[in-house]
């Protein structure tokens, strides 16, 4: 491109990089990272998230959290997809209790607040971890904006909570996927209530 008088931006550095993330060839991915700084080109945020997404995706969850600092530094802030990433990586990765911390810290900010994605991979992991309190609050929570977790999260939540004794927040979290706007599918729902009616007869 340079060749023929035409200066790469930040979109078609971004672009490359991600390529070559996705083919497993980092060394280039981070070359070509560097090099557009060196050129003077800044990274914008949607840099920072393919980057991120590629340490996460790789149970680097930490080194992902770090590059937020880094991205803050350089006054690029957070959004909904940078959060979905960490949460998600922390949790890939084991650390749970992590993932809590910073799903803490989104809900203290006005600006950004937790989107379906996010709900859904708290919830899964919640329910993974045994929490199925929390899961239960957030679910809560996601559904009070019409926003519902896919048939398998809330299957093992219903799992969970039943084992557990909670027979009426499984109860609940059934009130409410019935009165979803558009519907579940028949099929659906019929799996979900028997989860509730085999362990309650269990």
């Amino acid at each position: 491109m340079e060749k023929l008088g035409l200066k790469p931006d930040v979109i078609t550095y971004t672009t490359l990089i991600s390529a070559s993330y996705k083919r497993n060839r980092s060394e280039i991915g981070n070359g070509l990272l560097n090099l557009m700084v060196y050129k003077g080109c800044r990274p914008n945020l949607t840099t920072f998230n393919v980057r991120i997404q590629y340490l996460t995706n790789r149970r680097r969850a930490w080194q992902a959290n770090d590059t937020i600092h880094l991205m803050l530094k350089i006054g690029i802030d957070r959004d909904e997809v940078t959060y979905n990433l960490v949460i998600k990586g922390f949790c890939q990765a084991g650390y749970l209790e992590m993932a809590k911390r910073v799903y803490s810290s989104l809900e203290c900010r006005s600006e950004y607040k937790a989107n379906v994605k996010i709900f859904q991979t708290m919830i899964h992991y919640l329910c993974k971890g045994g929490e199925y309190n929390l899961a239960y609050t957030r679910c809560k929570d996601c559904m009070s904006k019409n926003w519902f977790p896919n048939v398998d999260i809330i299957h093992s939540l219903l799992q969970g909570l039943l084992k557990n004794g909670q027979l009426s927040k499984a109860k609940m979290i059934m009130a409410v996927v019935r009165s979803r706007i558009p519907p579940f599918s028949s099929t659906q729902l019929d799996s979900l209530q028997w989860v509730l009616m085999k362990l309650k007869s269990g």
